[in-house]
C-alpha cells in the first residue's frame, strides 16, 4: 500500500489495483490511523462531512469490501474489523509511509556516528516517494491533508539528512546539486540554502558561496520574508574567516531553523 504519491494498492507481482476515488479516501485514513481502529461513522464524517448521502455508512461498507478483494489472502492481517471499527495493522503489512519513518529514525541515529550508511539510509527513504506530493488525490479530506503536510515535512527533513551526512563522508560532489535544487524548490528554507554555501565552499567555490549564493538566499529570506536569517549571516563570517572543519560547519546549519516562512 502506498501514499507517498497518489493512494494506490499494488499486488504482489506489481499490478496496480485500480481503487475509485472514495475507496482510496477509505484506505488512506485507515493508512493514517496507523493502526488505530476507524469506525464507520468516522470515516463518513471525513469524506463527507456534513453533506454526507444518507446511504453513506452502506459505500464505506462497500468499500471495505473492495479493499478487502484487492488484498486478497492478506485481509485477515491487514485489514481485521472489531466493534471499534476497521483498522490496518502496522506490522502486518507493508506500507510506503511506515518504512519512509522507520528509515529516516534510522538514518537520523546513524548520523553523525556514521554518515556514509546516514546517506544510503535517507537515500532509500526518499527513494520510496513516488511524486512530489503525498496523496495528492484525496487531500480534499481535512485530516488527510494535514497528513500529507506532515509527510511531506519529514521528507525535507530526510533530504536535510542526506544532503549532510553526504557532507561529512566527503560525497561533497554528490551533495553539491541537490543543495542547489533543494534551494531553488524550497527558498524560504534557510537551512536548504547554508547547506548549499557549504557545498560550495567544501567543493572549491569559497567566492560562489560567500557572494553569489549568499546574495540569493538574502533575498528570499529576509528581502522576500522580512525576518533576519542570522544562520545565513553567521555561516558566512564563519566561511569568509576560514579554519573551521565540516563538522564545524555542518553543525552552524543544525543549529539554524528548518524553515522562515
Amino acid at each position: 500500500m502506498g501514499i507517498l504519491g497518489p493512494v494506490e494498492i499494488l499486488r504482489p507481482n506489481g499490478v496496480k489495483v485500480g481503487l475509485q476515488l472514495q475507496c482510496r479516501k477509505v484506505l488512506a485514513l485507515l493508512v493514517v490511523a496507523a493502526g488505530r481502529p476507524v469506525s464507520t461513522g468516522q470515516l463518513v464524517r471525513s469524506i463527507w462531512g456534513d453533506s454526507r448521502p444518507s446511504h453513506a455508512p452502506q459505500m464505506v461498507r462497500s468499500h471495505i469490501r473492495v479493499l478487502r478483494g484487492a488484498l486478497r489472502h492478506e485481509t485477515e492481517r491487514t485489514l481485521p474489523t472489531s466493534a471499534a471499527g476497521y483498522r490496518i495493522a502496522p506490522d502486518r503489512c507493508a506500507v510506503d509511509a511506515y518504512r519512509f519513518r522507520e528509515l529516516l529514525d534510522e538514518a537520523r541515529r546513524r548520523w553523525p556516528r556514521d554518515p556514509a550508511g546516514a546517506a544510503r539510509t535517507a537515500h532509500a527513504a526518499l527513494d520510496l516517494w513516488r511524486g512530489a506530493d503525498a496523496m495528492p488525490d484525496v487531500v480534499e479530506v481535512h485530516s488527510l491533508r494535514a497528513e500529507a503536510a506532515y509527510l511531506e515535512e519529514l521528507r525535507f527533513q530526510a533530504e536535510e539528512t542526506l544532503v549532510l551526512a553526504s557532507l561529512e563522508s566527503g560525497q561533497t560532489e554528490f551533495a553539491l546539486p541537490r543543495a542547489r535544487r533543494l534551494a531553488e524548490l524550497h527558498p524560504n528554507r534557510e537551512r536548504f540554502w547554508l547547506q548549499l554555501m557549504v557545498a560550495e565552499a567544501l567543493s572549491g567555490r569559497l567566492v560562489e558561496a560567500t557572494s553569489i549564493t549568499f546574495r540569493q538566499a538574502r533575498h528570499h529570506l529576509v528581502k522576500e520574508t522580512g525576518l533576519h536569517a542570522p544562520g545565513l549571516e553567521r555561516l558566512q563570517r564563519e566561511l569568509l574567516r576560514g579554519g573551521r572543519s565540516t563538522e564545524q560547519l555542518l553543525n552552524l546549519i543544525t543549529q539554524s531553523p528548518r524553515s522562515v516562512a
